[in-house]
């Protein structure tokens, strides 16, 4: 049920799109490192964790450039830490990986300006004048006026033609640096200590790294090419919140056992995205460029008659 919520609220920030909200679909590698501690002695590592990670990230810039962010992944933290002797399983042991989980982030990510690759000196250029801006609109539109006189659709003026030359950006490269920090939340109702018995034998699994909550810190390296959103570097570290004791007794041959376990998960991930930006125009240059194309419509009715 706290799954479905997740995914509810998920889907929601999604549904909300507007101008200033950008999908980020991930691939990559996670390194959990998963430590397991018998009877409060020194923590150990038991497995290696490497694993792939797939992920969906959304966020939402305001104009400061500061901005919420949530996202699903996966992650695979878990270890199975199984033993039948509990005097002896700080050595006689044997380790797995848990199943595969989906955890909730959630946080606060900051985009800084673009920065250039190939800064570039602009050319200078003269003032457009009023005549030339009307030409530039003008002939923009011109195709609108195609069933009216002909003497109304002029080409452009050399000057305006200069101008627009002077304006075409060369292809440049930017990157943004997006730091970012949060929470993540991993909705699994697995138990600490699970007992079965298994040949007239009682096996303990301990599942190690059954973490509920998570820190998370990264930055990102967001790559573009003049406008347009290319790719995304992330690089993030986590360390999980909700380490847990467990404590438990076992009989054998008339003698009590008492046994602590108790475990810590942290790690990396690096992964590259390609964002995904939905973008709305905004409404005041679509009326301009209808004030302009009604302008030149009634220029245009109005020399035809002239010319009659």
């Amino acid at each position: 049920m706290r799954y479905a919520v997740l995914v509810l609220v998920f889907a929601g920030l999604i549904g909300t799109a507007n101008s200033q909200l950008t999908i980020l679909p991930q691939a990559g590698l996670e390194n959990s490192t998963t430590k397991i501690s018998y009877n409060n002695l020194s923590y150990f590592s038991p497995i290696s964790q490497l694993q792939p990670q797939l992920g969906l990230r959304a966020d939402y810039k305001f104009k400061n450039r500061f901005g919420p962010f949530i996202g699903l992944s996966t992650n695979r933290s878990l270890v199975n830490y199984n033993f039948t002797d509990p005097e002896s399983g700080m050595t006689n042991y044997q380790t797995s990986l848990g199943k595969m989980q989906l955890q909730l982030q959630a946080g606060l990510q900051y985009s800084t300006k673009p920065l250039l690759f190939n800064r570039k000196t602009p050319n200078k250029t003269s003032k457009t004048t009023s005549s030339e801006k009307t030409t530039s609109c003008y002939s923009h539109y011109s195709s609108s006026c195609s069933h009216y006189s002909s003497s109304c659709c002029q080409k452009k003026s050399s000057a305006a033609q200069k101008t627009q030359k002077a304006k075409i950006p060369s292809k440049t490269w930017a990157v943004r640096i997006q730091p970012s920090a949060g929470f993540a939340f991993l909705p699994s109702d697995k138990p600490e200590l699970v007992t079965k018995s298994s040949g007239g034998q009682t096996v303990y699994t301990y599942n190690a790294g059954n973490m509920k909550t998570a820190l998370l810190t990264g930055v990102g390296f967001e790559f573009a090419r003049n406008k347009s959103k290319l790719f995304t570097l992330s690089v993030n570290y986590f360390k999980g919140l909700s380490d847990k004791e467990t404590t438990f007794t076992s009989e054998s041959t008339n003698k009590t056992t008492t046994t602590t376990l108790n475990s810590k998960s942290s790690g990396w991930n690096a992964s590259i995205g390609i964002p995904l930006s939905l973008t709305k125009k905004p409404a005041y240059k679509t009326k301009k460029v209808q004030e302009c194309r009604e302008q030149y419509r009634i220029r245009c009715s109005s020399r035809k008659v002239l010319s009659i």
